[in-house]
């Protein structure tokens, strides 16, 4: 799929206007799953994580938090679950039968599921034995539904079929968008889709016309919202912007932001990230590179026809130190509060989880830190994300370091008091 953005290592020291907390609030951290703890229906959880693959968490202001999960000596090897109330419950494991038929053969391939307010789970998913090999899957209970499946026909895309699925994004209203590629005869082109209502339709496709001039080339994971709005992150081919974020309401798509805009601490903006965060009120946080600005890099969010900086290479980290790198995919909640990981110059911690909202930026937790229940902190794995829920919870997987210390598991923080 698309590759937005790679983001330059640097730090480039720059002010930092908001206050930051040095308190981290790690001593506020628990662990919500283990490796080694027992799984539902047998066997004990072993990893949390897949190889060169972020992997999310979701977290809800209800306190339900969604995790996929790798299974030693169970029936089944891997799975997603969801914790709630000190308990893990099981949703869906290979082996488990497919309402298009067959078995599921294994979530690997897309280990990051959307979780919803009243507890719904949609997550793409492999199948054997049935008349598709991979599909779209929404679980309510103990009940799973399809909502796409390979092979099936695209709607929007004359003779067209779904060839592949990914990137699944749900609302409360259990609408879910979700990126595909889409085969016609010996052509494939990318696509976002949305199911709502058992209805599936177009949103984008590659080659359709993009609002600024030009033709659609690629597209990022999308986020659909609360009132059914599909935000996502575009490569645009042609005269006009190379690229852009752009929203699709009401069946039409306008663009929020474009490579070439003027960044709110100078430059331009020259790459936006793949990867988005999106709420009900429409900001987005994305990451981005600036060219010709004071830094290299930042992450912004665009709140109506306004960008604000959040963070950017060189800025004072909380508890000392300054920004080198941040993470690729900031997380949003409802009230505009902005998560990410970042690696630490000259700090405490050389990686951290932090927030930020207008008047404050607070450090979460940090590599080296000790948790009730798992003690020392050694690593966020490979390619470090966190999640964050509407009220300011926080989730972010763990993992064992390079030499082996440490623990892999989940790690909720509880909103701020």
């Amino acid at each position: 799929m698309l590759a937005l953005v790679v983001l330059i290592v640097a730090a480039l020291v720059a002010p930092f206007a908001a206050r930051s907390s040095a308190a981290g609030d790690a001593d506020r951290a628990r662990p919500v799953v283990l490796a080694g703890d027992a799984v539902p229906g047998g066997g004990t959880f072993e990893r949390f994580s897949v190889e060169s693959l972020p992997i999310v968490a979701p977290v809800t202001s209800e306190g339900r938090v969604a995790f996929f999960a790798t299974i030693l000596r169970g029936r089944a090897s891997e799975g997603f679950f969801v914790w709630s109330e000190g308990k893990v419950a099981k949703v869906v494991v290979d082996g488990d039968p497919s309402p298009a038929g067959g078995t599921f053969s294994g979530f690997g391939r897309h280990p990051i599921p959307a979780l919803n307010a009243h507890g719904r789970l949609a997550f793409a998913a492999a199948v054997a034995g049935g008349k598709t090999v991979e599909g779209i899957f929404l679980a309510t209970g103990r009940t799973v539904k399809t909502v796409a499946v390979t092979g099936g026909a695209a709607p929007g895309v004359p003779s067209g079929v779904l060839a592949s699925v990914d990137a699944p994004s749900l609302n409360d209203r259990g609408d879910v968008a979700f990126l595909a590629t889409v085969r016609r005869g010996r052509e494939s082109l990318e696509a976002i889709y949305v199911a709502s209502a058992g209805k599936l339709r177009k949103v984008v496709a590659q080659g359709d016309a993009a609002p600024a001039g030009g033709g659609f080339a690629g597209f990022g994971a999308p986020v659909v919202n609360a009132k059914g709005i599909v935000a996502f992150a575009a490569v645009v081919e042609g005269p006009a912007v190379p690229g852009g974020l752009f929203v699709s309401e009401d069946g039409k798509i306008r663009m929020v932001l474009g490579a070439g805009d003027d960044a709110p601490i100078g430059g331009i903006f020259a790459k936006l990230s793949e990867r988005i965060a999106f709420n009900d009120t429409g900001a987005i946080a994305f990451n981005a590179v600036l060219k010709r600005g004071p830094v290299a890099a930042g992450i912004f969010v665009v709140e109506g026809d306004r960008v604000r900086k959040v963070a950017s290479l060189g800025d004072a980290a909380p508890g000392g130190g300054v920004f080198s790198y941040l993470g690729l995919w900031p997380a949003l909640s409802a009230a505009g509060t902005v998560g990410f990981v970042a690696s630490v110059d000259h700090g405490p911690a050389p990686i951290g989880v932090f927030t930020a909202d207008r008047s404050e930026t607070r450090k979460i937790a940090g590599v080296g830190d000790t948790v009730v229940g798992i003690g020392r902190l050694a690593s966020f794995g490979l390619y470090p994300t966190m999640a964050i829920s509407a009220t300011r919870a926080v989730t972010v997987a763990i993992a064992r370091d390079g030499g082996g210390a440490g623990v892999d598991g989940i790690v909720l923080v509880p909103p701020p008091p």
